[in-house]
């Protein structure tokens, strides 16, 4: 019995060991690539301002994204066609979903193995002020690994340019 325990003790002591490298590899992995990630998130929006429409990023979606897009990949995003053209990307953050502020948001066992399966999967967030001809955009970029490439998980851009004022509601007024 003893040298059952102590074998199957030998055995948790690998496992623990095999999964801690397994982990180490993939935070090296995707430290290495910090720089392609920014270049794709800043090449996705740069392609996107274009034209403002979805369709002219497609290939760059991930497989599960591009099948839920799929009913408005043409049309236009007019609320972001005031922005214009992209001109640059300022402050730059790449977030590994290993990093200690998605960590500290953790509230429940479902949440820990989400964002487990997303690091396993070597998901980043890559956040970044956008300049654009017509002000300024908050991006925010989800990008997660599909076979060898990375690919854009989601896109989320919040202009810092005021919208315009809805003209007031007319009032008809009867004499009759």
């Amino acid at each position: 019995m003893r040298t059952f325990l102590a074998s199957l003790g030998f055995l948790f002591a690998v496992l623990i060991v095999f999964c801690a490298s397994f982990l180490a590899t993939v935070v090296a992995d995707i430290d290495s690539h910090t720089a392609d990630y920014e270049t794709l998130a800043v090449d996705v929006t740069r392609k996107l301002s274009k034209t403002w429409t979805l369709a002219d990023i497609e290939e760059h979606y991930a497989a599960d994204a591009r099948e839920e897009l799929q009913p408005v990949l043409g049309y236009p995003l007019d609320s972001l066609k005031q922005l214009g053209a992209f001109e640059a990307a300022e402050i730059i953050e790449v977030e590994p979903r290993w990093s200690r502020n998605l960590w500290a948001q953790v509230s429940s066992a479902g949440v820990f193995f989400e964002r487990l399966s997303e690091m396993i999967n070597r998901s980043v967030r890559v956040t970044f002020v956008a300049r654009f001809k017509g002000g300024l955009a908050d991006v925010v970029a989800e990008l997660k690994r599909e076979g060898k490439a990375m690919k854009l998980w989601r896109l989320r851009i919040d202009s810092r340019q005021p919208r315009p004022a809805a003209p007031p509601p007319r009032r008809v007024i009867s004499h009759a």
